[in-house]
């Protein structure tokens, strides 16, 4: 056997592997429906944002190993073949065959598969195209001669092969995992969609991650929503804020506001009673990327230079400010449209 599909994950990818590749599988699959934005918008990228003191790095795509995944039983069935060097009792090789026949078969069928850190030790340690092939990716095809995987990844411009067997080794803990299209979802999209609406409000508050759900503590910890707003406007403050990390910030969060306006627009058409507070919020967010589109441009400059000038902070600070203010706006319009479809 020896198939590639034509399957290649979105870009831009802002800051989530998962949406980013999970959209074209699900429309291999029949379901145009599932866009960036609105995969976005219901898993919750579209509405997060988090920051650390001082601007640092941050992890913006933290949600694709966390509570993202989640919502995958409700976009479509997966068979999922899951280990960690911590499950001893597993039979690696003979799982990691067992994923490749369902691969097989899912790629005679059209569709492309899900895989975690897709690329050897070897790869991650070399200059090959691989070594940037971190989170999620696409298996797109299968050589029998060489028992190798044509992936396509968000961060990697071309396509490449790795090993079947090879995989499941760059990460800290180990992790394969590789998830077979298997059919698809009877979720009850209206009410994933008010969970999604009442999610971005929690979001917003800091309020997402309940006190006991020791698995996201450190996302919960980390200041998020209006509260990151407030932490970098500080770091703009100082002569430390960074560069890179800044142009990095700035690019996932337009990406990921563009995305929350999209899908609730979207949402307007499906949920009449609300429809006009969707479309205001809509609206909001369109305007909070005025001030975005400008830090953007200042972080470009900062970065060709490899340093701020004070007034460019300044305006930097000053924009945030703004974008806070539109960013709460679209959030009491959201909690106004939850208000009206409670009725």
């Amino acid at each position: 056997m020896n198939v590639t599909i034509n399957v290649s994950p979105s870009q831009p990818h802002d800051g989530t592997t998962l949406a980013s590749c999970l959209s074209p599988l699900l429309q291999a699959v029949g379901r145009p429906e599932w866009t960036m934005a609105r995969l976005q918008g219901v898993m919750g990228h579209a509405f997060h944002f988090e920051m650390v003191k001082g601007g640092g790095n941050v992890m913006h795509d933290n949600m694709d190993w966390g509570p993202a995944l989640d919502y995958l039983p409700k976009f479509a069935k997966f068979h999922s073949f899951k280990a960690t060097k911590h499950d001893t009792d597993v039979d690696l090789p003979a799982l990691k065959r067992e994923a490749r026949d369902a691969v097989r078969t899912g790629l005679k069928n059209g569709f492309p598969t899900l895989v975690w850190q897709p690329m050897s030790r070897e790869q991650k340690a070399s200059d090959h195209p691989a070594h940037h092939a971190y989170c999620w990716g696409l298996i797109v095809g299968y050589n029998d001669s060489e028992e190798a995987y044509t992936v396509r990844h968000p961060f990697v411009d071309v396509a490449y092969t790795v090993r079947y067997d090879l995989i499941g080794h760059a990460d800290p803990a180990e992790l394969f995992s590789v998830l077979v299209y298997d059919g698809p979802s009877r979720a009850d999209e209206s009410k994933m969609h008010l969970v999604a609406l009442r999610n971005a409000v929690a979001f917003a508050h800091a309020t997402r991650f309940a006190a006991n759900d020791e698995r996201n503590a450190k996302r919960r910890a980390a200041p998020h929503g209006f509260a990151a707003y407030k932490i970098w406007r500080e770091a703009f403050a100082t002569e430390e804020v960074p560069t890179f990390s800044s142009h990095h910030h700035i690019t996932v969060l337009l990406g990921r506001r563009r995305a929350a306006a999209s899908y609730l627009r979207g949402l307007a058409l499906l949920f009449p009673n609300g429809a006009a507070q969707l479309e205001d919020a809509a609206v909001h967010y369109d305007h909070e990327l005025e001030p975005l589109n400008v830090i953007h441009d200042l972080c470009n400059t900062a970065c060709q230079r490899d340093a701020w000038h004070a007034k460019d902070r300044a305006q930097a600070g000053e924009c945030l400010g703004f974008a806070l203010e539109a960013d709460k706006a679209a959030i009491a319009c959201i909690e106004a449209a939850l208000a009206s479809l409670s009725d």
